[in-house]
């Protein structure tokens, strides 16, 4: 049984801060974007501070319409790291035929997997006799990651907002998770998803996540300060005064 004073978690603790996380300092921590918007992708990549993409048919329904593997392709040319691509199938056969059709695109195309009980032969099958990384995702809780891991898979995608929306703390549940990568000696990196605030993002980051995958308004809201603006207005005004008293040239 989940227990509603702590985390969405019954076999590891729940008692792991922010403080606590066990990633080691030396790995690095890497921003993707949340997007099927390749005008959107295009414009993270240019930042410099982008280093994959994640999709999910939800942001796909949204964008513009025409050919999903063409979108795929042109998401490819602008971002110069994985891009995650959810398969819809439910059967466990179907899903492996769906998820071998999306990795033959690319090198670089990661296949989304929604964690279930049946989900995992798929992830043990793609990742062990494939050599197809998979991306475990809708995860909400530190017990699925921990399965997906086991699995072998690649990443493992936790839900931060929906996490919270259920009245639990994703920081906790980040925590555990990187513990069980840590103890276990798993190869595999945690992505941090469903951000709602930029709180979100810098907190995933100190509770352990390896990857937090963002909308492009919280990034652009995430290079943005009411006091920076003003600052640089302060500056900008200093000048110009001095140089209208000819005080500078």
């Amino acid at each position: 049984m989940w227990s509603p004073a702590t985390s969405p978690s019954s076999t590891l603790s729940a008692t792991v801060s922010v403080k606590e996380s066990p990633r080691k300092e030396s790995e690095p921590v890497e921003l993707f974007i949340d997007s099927a918007d390749v005008d959107e992708v295009r414009r993270a990549a240019a930042l410099g501070v982008v280093s994959g993409v994640t999709t999910n048919p939800k942001l796909a329904a949204a964008a513009e319409a025409g050919s999903f593997r063409e979108r795929v392709g042109d998401i490819l040319a602008c971002c110069r790291g994985p891009v995650s691509v959810e398969v819809l199938s439910e059967s466990a056969d179907e899903m492996l035929a769906e998820a071998a059709e999306y990795a033959s695109w690319d090198a670089r195309v990661v296949v989304k997997v929604p964690m279930s009980l049946e989900s995992l032969e798929v992830i043990h099958k793609l990742e062990r006799e494939r050599d197809i990384r998979v991306n475990v995702t809708c995860m909400m809780a530190s017990d699925q990651a921990a399965l997906a891991m086991m699995a072998g898979a690649s990443y493992a995608s936790l839900f931060v907002g929906r996490i919270a929306d259920m009245g639990y703390d994703a920081d906790a549940v980040i925590g555990e998770t990187a513990e069980f990568i840590e103890r276990g000696q798993f190869q595999c990196r945690i992505i941090a998803g469903s951000m709602r605030q930029t709180a979100d993002i810098r907190r995933s980051f100190l509770a352990g996540a390896h990857i937090v995958t963002t909308s492009f308004e919280l990034l652009a809201q995430m290079a943005h300060h009411p006091r920076t603006m003003e600052t640089i207005a302060e500056f900008k005004s200093a000048w110009d005064e001095a140089r209208k008293r000819g005080e500078l040239s």
